[in-house]
């Protein structure tokens, strides 16, 4: 194999590598299974420009024999060498996000998947391009290693899986907020850790009303910034305060941040919306203009157009990314039958760290 060689890097079929990126990746100065740097004590007394004293190649190895006291010899793979290449630098890899409103699904409505059958990376797919995805078929106790063969369970304060319970009750018995319908939201937006997939499973629903409504937040946010790119950029630029106050467990929670987020290249990362959580505390002369960018774009969400909506069914569990989809649901008499759901979190990096390692 040829190969060119400079003071600075080494050409293997016409992939460029700096001998500093070569001496910080040598396979023996690193662990094998997490990737990652070995402690080495001598590593400050490293040259700040690695020279090799040798090198030697063939179809399969790189060999070098570094200007080092003690001695060091790093040994490459070429097969890893081409496939971790970075010249040219590799395409960051996009999100893939299919947006959508309810006359898409509803023309092409999305699959329900069973795991026990399915490839993960199938169901995962949906996940990551609609924003959910129902999985059905799984029973009661093998919910929790479902999930966790995922990742672990999200323990928060009220714990790790939680009851949402409605059972058929006497009309004297119902509380007034009990069957009301529940308007498009996020949750836990009182906290600092937003970026999560929530889970609703379903274990129980004897009942006839209460679907299930879900809405892209990310394609809702899309219009409203071509309808109202000043309001758009309100809710993007001002920091906002999302309180929860817990009197019988003592704890009082304040999250601020931004109804909207985007990263460097404009694009929508993070929608946060809780109506009950949301107590903007601005200054006098930003509040008025603050609540009618935040009511318009409150009115988009609950638009008809954009809510996509069905019954979810025992054993099945519906999964979401807590901070693109907004989820809620339809009024329904909790005189007419039960409906038992469970709800909990997992760290939407472990999604992300899954499909990484495909």
């Amino acid at each position: 194999m040829t190969t060119t060689q400079t003071k600075s890097f080494i050409t293997i079929k016409n992939k460029r590598f700096h001998y500093i990126w070569l001496r910080e990746n040598c396979p023996s100065c690193r662990y094998a299974a997490p990737y990652q740097q070995l402690y080495d004590p001598n590593i400050s007394d490293r040259p700040e420009k690695p020279i090799p004293l040798s090198i030697e190649l063939n179809e399969e190895t790189l060999t070098i024999d570094w200007d080092e006291t003690p001695a060091h010899r790093s040994v490459f793979s070429v097969e890893w060498l081409l496939k971790n290449s970075y010249d040219p630098q590799p395409e960051v890899e996009s999100d893939n996000n299919i947006l959508w409103d309810r006359a898409k699904l509803e023309f092409k409505p999305p699959q329900t998947y069973n795991p026990q059958t399915t490839n993960s990376d199938v169901w995962m797919e949906q996940l990551f391009n609609l924003g959910f995805v129902v999985l059905e078929n799984i029973a009661p106790e093998k919910l929790e290693s479902f999930l966790e063969s995922v990742g672990p369970i999200y323990n928060i304060y009220y714990g790790r899986i939680f009851a949402l319970e409605t059972k058929a009750k006497t009309k004297e018995s119902i509380p007034s907020r009990d069957g009301c319908p529940l308007p498009p939201h996020n949750d836990l937006s009182y906290w600092g850790g937003h970026r999560l997939a929530q889970f609703l499973y379903c274990v129980e629903n004897q009942n006839p009303g209460g679907e299930s409504t879900l809405v892209d937040g990310f394609r809702v946010a899309q219009d409203f910034r071509q309808d109202y790119p000043q309001y758009f950029q309100v809710l993007l630029e001002t920091p906002v305060q999302f309180w929860l106050v817990d009197h019988n467990h003592h704890y009082r929670f304040c999250n601020i941040a931004s109804i909207l987020e985007c990263d460097s290249s404009g694009n929508l990362t993070t929608v946060r919306f809780s109506k009950r959580n949301c107590r903007p505390h601005l200054a006098f002369e930003e509040l008025e203009n603050f609540y009618q960018a935040y009511h318009a774009f409150f009115r988009y969400l609950k638009k008809s157009d954009y809510q996509y909506q069905f019954h979810l069914k025992s054993n099945n569990c519906l999964l979401f990314q807590n901070f693109r989809i907004l989820h809620g649901r339809t009024a329904f008499d909790p005189e007419l039958g039960n409906r038992k759901l469970k709800s909990g979190y997992v760290d939407w990096n472990f999604f992300v760290g899954r499909k990484n390692f495909r």
